[in-house]
Parts: C-alpha cells; sequence; structure tokens
C-alpha cells in the first residue's frame, strides 16, 4: 500500500493512515500537515479526510510535532457507521457532543450520547461512530498519545524502564 500511495496510484483509506501511523508510533495527523509556532486554519482549509461513503467527515484541528495530542472536528452525517480500529496501547480518545446524537460502542457496551455530553475512552481497542438519527450529528474529538515525547524532533515514544 505505501509503495502504491508514493506512485499515486492509490489513495489510504483512513483506516490505512491510522494504520501507518500507529506503525509508526507518530499522531496520526502527522502524516497530514506541517506545523508552526502559530496556525489559523479557516474551516474551508482544514484537511479533512471522508469516510462511510462520505457520510464520516474528519476536519483536523490541532497538531504539531511531538505533541501528544491531536483535536478534531467530526462530523457523522445521517446513516453514518464508522467502524475504527483500536489505536496504539494506551491511546485515549475523548468525545464531545456539540449537534445531533452519537452512538460510541465499545465492545459490547454503547454509549448514546447528546448534545453536550461527553465520552472519555481507551482506543485501543475496536470501536463505532454511529449517527442513527436524522441530522448530522458534529462532535469534537481529541487523541491522547501516552508516552509520546515532546521534543521538537517529531513525536518518539519514551523508552519504558
Amino acid at each position: 500500500m505505501l509503495g502504491q500511495v508514493e506512485r499515486g496510484t492509490s489513495s489510504p483509506t483512513v483506516a490505512t493512515l491510522w494504520k501507518i501511523a500507529t506503525g509508526l508510533q507518530v499522531p496520526f495527523t502527522a502524516l497530514l500537515q506541517d506545523a508552526s509556532s502559530a496556525q489559523q486554519i479557516r474551516a474551508r482549509d482544514q484537511t479533512v479526510l471522508f469516510e462511510d461513503g462520505k457520510r464520516f467527515q474528519v476536519y483536523s484541528t490541532y497538531s504539531a510535532p511531538g505533541s501528544p495530542v491531536e483535536l478534531f472536528r467530526v462530523v457523522l452525517l445521517p446513516g453514518c457507521k464508522r467502524q475504527a480500529e483500536g489505536h496504539g496501547q494506551g491511546v485515549m480518545e475523548s468525545i464531545t457532543v456539540y449537534q445531533g446524537n452519537l452512538i460510541v460502542t465499545l465492545g459490547d457496551e454503547g454509549f448514546d450520547l447528546v448534545p453536550g455530553d461527553a465520552l472519555n475512552f481507551v482506543a485501543d481497542v475496536p470501536h463505532t461512530y454511529e449517527n442513527r438519527g436524522a441530522t448530522p450529528c458534529t462532535v469534537h474529538m481529541a487523541i491522547f498519545y501516552p508516552g509520546m515525547s515532546l521534543g521538537a524532533g517529531g513525536a518518539a515514544p519514551l523508552q519504558r524502564p
């Protein structure tokens, strides 16, 4: 797949990019954009990725080399069901719903979230995001990568004793 992407014969899916980032032990958005000391990102200029027939839309709103945190605005159109593979060991997600209704499933447990609700969970297991409603669902998503270095050389795992 990496060879196909390099040759321009294939575009990676969100799932493929997550796998590459996990394999490289870097935040997902490290593969998508450069960072500077101050960065204004207009809504029209935000990096966007689509899945599930464009019903799952992920807009990168913050990432920086070496930062253990990434922030996203996620829009799930009606009927969207996005099954995410587990991220790296210990990776945490925090989701806050701003509009619509979101169902997050972790294993056999489902969480029904409405505007203002938040869900924090260890995301190193498969999980599903679903909008069963008739209107779009907009959420804020933060992803925390434990053990990431904050050095200027980019994100790298800290050595465990």
